[in-house]
């Protein structure tokens, strides 16, 4: 029987491969990019971690996933008894779980390819791919963003293409900047502020070197359509910084914030564009389940199961 093939290689592809290894399915992953992660990512350089996707998190969310990968004791809180809400960042930077999913697939991958339709011939399904060659697969997942997967289904489920045509994200470019604290001796900023949906920071000493911040700020300004130094410039105005950083990151994710999950008439219709799949077809992500990372996680094994079902 062919392989059930995983298209996409972030944490909820991730996740879907490592179900798929334990119902014991024969199965391939195809990543687009050279690493395996999507947006997170981090970067050690001069006893700085910097997170190039996200880098804080809600504390009240559901982290019980966090033992089965050895990273219990990784989270820490950024602002204990100083912030409503509660933020935690992982001390070996948000990759640590990336790596800790890595470490147990023994599936093979296949970097560097993409996808560019699924479709169905006497029982099986196929994959084109963009480099002209097409495979047969038992069943797929697709734990890509919505704006790929609705080419990747126009053929196969026209309806579901149609859903996903205008899907749309909040894009987001993110700044890591590192600062001596004799430069920057408060970072704290409360307000929220709709030009700049995160500001977070840390002196953690497994994070920075010591007597510096890591600031990690999200500006809603694409970076494709401005430059790193416009929008330096913006924050020096804004927040009034009369040093220069020492380091500094930027990184654009286009997929950033899916918006629909915001809406309260999310769960209803996903439900609806679900019911259209065929059978051992799934989706897993952020764009299908909610965006925190327990429920990547979970739409990932979810999918897994429902292909295995209909094998």
């Amino acid at each position: 029987m062919p392989d059930i093939f995983i298209i996409g290689g972030g944490l909820s592809g991730l996740s879907a491969a490592l179900e798929c290894q334990r119902l014991g399915l024969s199965c391939r992953l195809i990543e687009v990019k050279p690493r395996l992660g999507g947006s997170l990512a981090t970067e050690i350089l001069d006893g700085w971690k910097l997170d190039h996707g996200p880098f804080a998190f809600k504390e009240e969310a559901d982290w019980h996933f966090l033992s089965e990968w050895g990273l219990d004791t990784d989270l820490y809180s950024l602002y204990p008894n100083k912030r409503p809400g509660g933020r935690v960042a992982f001390r070996s930077g948000t990759q640590a779980l990336i790596d800790a999913l890595s470490r147990s697939l023994t599936i093979p991958v296949i970097h560097r390819m993409a996808v560019s339709s699924i479709g169905e011939i006497d029982g099986h399904y196929t994959l084109c791919l963009e480099n002209g060659l097409m495979w047969e697969a038992a069943g797929v997942i697709v734990a890509a963003p919505a704006r790929f997967a609705e080419r990747m289904f126009r053929t196969l489920v026209p309806e579901l293409s149609r859903s996903f045509f205008d899907y749309a994200y909040d894009t987001i470019t993110r700044l890591a900047l590192g600062f001596r604290k004799t430069d920057l001796p408060e970072p704290g900023r409360a307000a929220w502020d709709m030009s700049f949906p995160s500001y977070d920071y840390t002196d953690h000493p497994d994070r920075v070197p010591p007597d510096h911040w890591l600031l990690q700020i999200g500006v809603r300004y694409p970076l494709h359509q401005t430059s790193p130094d416009q929008i330096m410039s913006v924050l020096r105005r804004d927040f009034k910084w009369q040093a220069e950083p020492l380091i500094q990151r930027m990184s654009y994710w286009p997929e950033a914030d899916p918006i629909p999950p915001h809406h309260a008439s999310f769960p209803g219709q996903m439900e609806v564009l679900m019911g259209l799949l065929p059978a051992r077809i799934a989706l897993a992500g952020s764009d299908y389940a909610g965006t925190d990372l327990a429920s990547r996680m979970e739409s990932g094994r979810a999918a897994a199961r429902k292909v295995a079902s209909g094998l």
